[in-house]
């Protein structure tokens, strides 16, 4: 089992938070995400753009060390996951969405089903979990392309013991060890995890 660690954040008098609580205590509505699509690595500036119009949005990140001649040591600096995605949750008022998006001096897109017209949306449950997993302090995810996740066989399952109690996902069985898959949006998300702290769903849950 492998141990995992948490980033948190200061609420003064030596007090402490959890990025799940983090989550949690976010005052948003619980609206669906759309997935945007943007192109040659300029995911930064359109949630530059988001932020400027204050949109809440994610973008999965991971720590990565970088180096500089005017440094000693190389430095920890965040960088995302994929590029060219950004995850957008869908505001209160969304008839003017797809026009403030056009405003935005990056291209991008919305990505849409494949079997259809309309816009693909994640439910916010889904993405809740989705985030939790995507925590950069955790240094043992794995980011796989969605076809590769659908490749791997596994059960439906949820997380019933540990911090992500309540998680959806499949368990996939490779060289005598499981992982939990997790896949939104055209990102999945892979964590090492011991079976015993994952529960068979029935087919009818």
């Amino acid at each position: 089992m492998v141990s995992i660690k948490f980033r948190t954040c200061s609420l003064g008098k030596g007090k402490r938070i959890h990025l799940h609580e983090m989550i949690h205590m976010e005052k948003v509505s619980k609206n669906s995400w759309l997935v945007i699509r943007t192109f040659n690595r300029k995911e930064m500036e359109v949630s530059a753009f988001l932020k400027e119009n204050a949109l809440h949005h994610f973008i999965p990140m991971t720590y990565k060390e970088k180096f500089s001649l005017k440094e000693e040591r190389p430095r920890r600096v965040l960088v995302p996951v994929i590029h060219n995605y950004v995850f957008l949750q869908k505001p209160d008022k969304e008839q003017h969405l797809k026009t403030l998006l056009a405003q935005c001096r990056v291209p991008l897109q919305l990505m849409h089903n494949r079997d259809s017209q309309s816009p693909c949306e994640i439910d916010d449950q889904d993405m809740t979990e989705f985030r939790l997993l995507c925590d950069p302090d955790f240094n043992h995810t794995l980011f796989v392309e969605p076809d590769e996740a659908e490749a791997k066989p596994g059960k439906e399952v949820v997380v019933v013991h540990g911090p992500f109690a309540g998680v959806h996902g499949k368990l996939h069985k490779t060289n005598q060890k499981y992982y939990f898959i997790k896949t939104v949006g055209g990102i999945s998300v892979m964590i090492h995890i011991s079976r015993w702290y994952c529960k068979v769903l029935d087919a009818g849950n």
